[in-house]
């Protein structure tokens, strides 16, 4: 229960962050979460699959006011591909940002003494 609520708090905080600034907010707050889930488990998947359903549930807003699915579609066959392919590289987009961010910062955490 305590994932969902990780994954929820950081959806919300990846898709306010996107809706307010832009894109690169979110390697921003995945780095954020790297320094502060320091005992988490799976921070890495945690990040990535928040930054993830936060843009989907922006697409899908988008899609309920607009023609998204005409858009993927010309996008997807100037690019070669199908327009599902233009929405999956969509999602990944952020889900990669956000967990190398995560890693990044992981690793600059300061470690305990020996």
């Amino acid at each position: 229960m305590r994932a969902v609520m990780r994954v929820t708090i950081l959806l919300v905080a990846f898709a306010l962050a996107t809706l307010a600034l832009s894109w690169w907010t979110i390697p921003i707050i995945g780095g954020l979460w790297g320094l502060v889930a320091a005992k988490e488990t799976w921070p890495v998947t945690t990040a990535a699959a928040a930054a993830g359903l936060s843009w989907a549930v922006l697409l899908a807003w988008a899609a309920v006011g607009g023609p998204v699915f005409d858009l993927g579609n010309k996008v997807g066959a100037v690019m070669g591909l199908p327009g599902w392919g233009v929405f999956a590289i969509t999602l990944l987009f952020p889900m990669v940002l956000a967990g190398s961010a995560t890693v990044l910062a992981g690793s600059l955490r300061p470690k305990g003494k020996p």
